[in-house]
Order: C-alpha cells, then structure tokens, then sequence
C-alpha cells in the first residue's frame, strides 16, 4: 500500500517549502539511521535509491572534503594521482565510483584478505606508503562491514586507526551488511563504525522496504553540503532552523518520498520487529552452515558472519555448480548464486527474507545433498562428476 500512496502524494523533496512534512520525516529517518551506529547531531545524510549510488556520492563528498577547489577544477590540476583502497571482496559500485568521478579504476587498489576474507591491514598500509612514495595521493578507504559474497565483516576500527594516521576519508559500504547492527548479537562488531567518515546502507534490505530506499550517512552534515549545495535564482528558497533542503545534499533536485516508507514502517511494527527479524535470519543462516557441515557431500568455503552462506559440492567444477544452480531453479527448490572465493568455485545461499523458515532450509540442503550424491553415483561410473 505504501508504493501507490507515495505516488498520489507526489511530494518533491528537494527544498523544504515545497515538502516541509516530508523533510521532516526524512530527517527523523536520519537520525534514527545515525544513531544506529552512533553519530552525533553534527551528523546528516540522505535517502538514496541504493547503496551503490550511496558510495558514488560518499566518494563525491569525500574529493570536496580532500581537495578545496574540486568545484571549479575538478582533477583538472597538476595535484598527484588520488588513490582509493577497498578490499579484493569489495562490491563493484567502488570500481564504478572511481570511473564516474574521473578518479579511474587503475587507481583503485584492491587490498588482499585473510583466511576469513576481510581485508588485511598490514597490506594496505604496505600499499598507502607505496603510493606516497610513488608520489601519488591516498585519499579514501573503502572498507566493508559484511561483504556481499561471503559477509565477512573487515576489522573496521584498525582500517579506521589508519585512516587517522593517514588522514584518509573512511567511507564504510554497508549496503548489505551495515543494518546487522539491529541484531544485539553483532553490535559489538559493528560498534567501530561510529569513526567512519561516511556510510552506506540498504533500509530495502535488513528494514525490507519496498526499492528503492538507499541511504547515505555522513559524520559531519556540512560536508554533504558543501558538496551539494548550489545557488539559483529560480529555487526562492527561505532559511528556516528546524528544516533541511535535501537538495544541497545529493545531486538531485526533485526527489521521491523515499523517507516516508522506511518511518511508516517502523512506526507500524515498531523496531524490536526489525531486530527479531534480522536474527531470524542469522539463525537460519547458522543452521544452514550447520546443515552443510553434517553433510558428507558439501563444505562450506567461508566461515558464515552474517546471512551469506558459500558452500561447494565437493570435487565438483564450475560447470558442474552452474548446472547445480539451473537444476534448483528449473525445478522451483530455490534460488541461488554462484560464489568464487580465493579462485575455488561453488555456490552462495543468502537469506534476506522473515519469511523463510527451517523447513525451506531444510529442504534446499537436502535436495542438494540428493543432487550431490546422484552425480557421485554417475561420476563413480564415468569419471567425471557431471
């Protein structure tokens, strides 16, 4: 109900006269967001249509903060090279960002990770004094609270005890992974997230809000405005205290009411709904793992952090994973993906739904474990898995 009421309330959420309801709303949903991670009131953001526009515009306001002219020059100087670090599991809206703003892929360095895929700290502070002594310009980190293959959590607060040594923007792609905090169980994980500079986060994922509804978050608002914020004679815009013009804080000027679907939500079901929800879904991501580790014909391939669970059918290929993965879908068991971590090949179940209970889970992990053992039986007499 909340997609077609948005549509007949056609609120443009650009400067507060023309929404002053809806910039309120949104700034509650803000604050709210914020102080999931522990921004102060310096801190602000804006709702987006998803987390990889929500990193392209951290990245946008992290090159103001860096470099003071960026407005009128741009990379149009003799200023050394500026580099950005993410790690080798990193989502693929950093590369994307980087090309975007003119910063070019080649100067994207993707940090190796460890046995649990987090990104290792020793190698990127290896890689910034590379850089410097190179003579190009470390300016931003970009690490990931829950990667979106394997979920792996980076170790957030020695990325962020580099970055201040550094004096390097953090901006944290929590898109996936960063609304976990909900969940009592992983707070602590996520409590060095509060130094980050910047955070991406998906309310259409972990808080199940109708697409889209990203959201970016910044530790000092008036960042996102000195990037953003424009003059024009045509916006007769009045100053008031208690209201934001989100125009000044993203690139668009009319913008969708994507803030009243994230706060009718919460203040329907209430936020205990949203915690008991996610670890819902951390408990069925576990008994998954669980599942796969009692049975003779599966491994897992990452240790399980959050809700993405990587697992192999052992001895098999490629190939044969991919017809794994058809068959599922063909027969209507389930949906999964395909998973590649440190060059191995296998499969990624990830859940994202409240609705999904034991029983689904037991019965993906069975027809997979009777998939397994039917092509055993043939490769015995082949040769060949599959």
């Amino acid at each position: 109900m909340i997609t077609p009421l948005l549509s007949s309330c056609r609120q443009n959420c650009n400067f507060w006269q023309l929404s002053p309801a809806a910039s309120v709303v949104e700034r509650s949903v803000i604050t709210w967001l914020g102080g999931l991670f522990g921004y102060d009131e310096r801190a602000g953001g804006i709702l987006t249509g998803g987390g990889s526009i929500a990193t392209l515009n951290a990245l946008t306001t992290a090159l103001h903060a860096r470099r003071p002219g960026f407005r009128e020059q741009g990379l149009q100087t003799p200023a050394p090279r500026l580099v950005v670090y993410t790690s080798a599991e990193a989502h693929r809206c950093v590369d994307k960002a980087a090309a975007l703003l003119g910063i070019g892929t080649d100067n994207v360095r993707h940090i190796p990770t460890d046995g649990r895929y987090r990104m290792r700290v020793e190698a990127l502070e290896a890689a910034i004094r590379a850089d410097r002594a190179a003579g190009r310009e470390p300016f931003c980190v970009v690490a990931t609270p829950g990667t979106v293959t394997s979920g792996s959590i980076d170790p957030i607060g020695d990325i962020a005890d580099v970055c201040e040594r550094e004096e390097l923007w953090l901006h944290l792609d929590g898109a996936y992974g960063a609304l976990f905090v909900l969940s009592e169980r992983k707070r602590e994980e996520f409590a060095a997230c509060a130094r980050a500079d910047s955070i991406a986060l998906d309310p259409h994922k972990l808080l199940f809000t109708p697409l889209e509804a990203g959201c970016l978050l910044v530790r000092d608002r008036g960042l996102l405005a000195k990037a953003y914020a424009f003059s024009a004679s045509y916006l007769t815009v009045e100053e008031d205290p208690l209201m934001l013009d989100y125009m000044d804080y993203g690139p668009q000027l009319s913008r969708s009411f994507k803030a009243l679907k994230v706060w009718s939500a919460l203040r329907t079901f209430g936020v205990d709904a949203f915690r008991q929800a996610v670890d819902h879904t951390l408990d069925l991501a576990r008994y998954m793992a669980d599942l796969i580790e009692a049975t003779p014909w599966l491994e897992l391939m990452a240790p399980v952090s959050l809700t993405a669970v990587c697992f192999r059918i052992k001895g098999a290929s490629e190939a044969d994973h991919t017809a794994v993965l058809a068959e599922l879908i063909g027969e209507g068991t389930a949906l999964l993906g395909p998973a590649h971590l440190d060059g191995r090949r296998g499969m990624r179940a990830c859940v994202t739904n409240y609705r999904t209970t034991r029983g689904d889970i037991e019965l993906i992990v069975g027809r997979l474990s009777a998939i397994a053992r039917r092509r055993g039986a043939v490769a015995r007499t082949s040769d060949e898995f599959l």
